[in-house]
């Protein structure tokens, strides 16, 4: 996690600087990079949203599953609150202009907040961008990219920043940069296997209706 311009570094950063500079994303991969994501680790790296172009640290894993299943666990926004640290539900409301509106709850130490986040759902790409809307935070952005890997798995890719701005102390910063990167690709590889113990993972039926700031 990235505490865009104006607010202080934290802890991920420093860590993210180290992995800067790598070839990283590219294809083929460099080999050391290739090494340690076969090993199974989670690496971090600054990288630039295609979109916003905002640089903020990204992570990056294999997961050992084909991409559509991946894909799947990903778009299910309603299962959000069964396995994404410090999720207590995300709740799709409804479309507007292409873009999916989501009314997202988390709860970090003592303090829950409530938010509202825009998506962009790429299947081309099978990545989803996502855009803050309202809450007791500044501004959020980021992206899920799930692309395919050696031997039927999957190279998954993300990003986020987050403003906090002066509604959130500084502790929560800490307790969420802490647990970003490592518990959210853990937690995405124990949900995708879990659920592939059952067979191939299903689509996920996602809201049709049309967003209504009044619903």
């Amino acid at each position: 996690m990235y505490i865009s311009k104006g607010c202080p570094t934290i802890s991920l950063m420093l860590i993210a600087v180290l992995f800067a500079g790598s070839a990283w994303g590219a294809a083929p991969l460099d080999p050391k990079i290739k090494k340690q994501l076969d090993e199974g680790k989670i690496l971090t790296n600054i990288e630039q949203n295609p979109l916003t172009k905002v640089y903020a640290p990204t992570g990056q894993a294999v997961v050992d599953a084909p991409v559509e299943d991946v894909w799947h666990v990903i778009i299910d926004f309603n299962s959000f609150g069964e396995f994404m640290p410090n999720t207590i539900f995300y709740k799709p409301a409804g479309w507007k202009d292409g873009k999916l509106f989501v009314d997202c709850r988390i709860k970090v130490a003592l303090l829950t907040m409530d938010y509202q986040l825009s998506y962009i759902i790429d299947e081309k790409s099978h990545t989803t961008y996502w855009f803050y809307i309202k809450g007791p935070i500044r501004d959020c952005q980021g992206y899920f990219r799930v692309e395919p890997y050696e031997s039927g798995r999957s190279l998954v890719t993300y990003t986020t920043t987050v403003e906090v701005g002066k509604a959130v102390p500084g502790f929560i910063e800490k307790a969420l940069s802490k647990s970003t990167f490592p518990k959210i690709f853990e937690s995405l590889r124990k949900r995708v296997f879990d659920l592939r113990q059952k067979g191939p993972i299903a689509k996920p039926v996602i809201t049709t209706k049309p967003y209504s700031e009044n619903l």
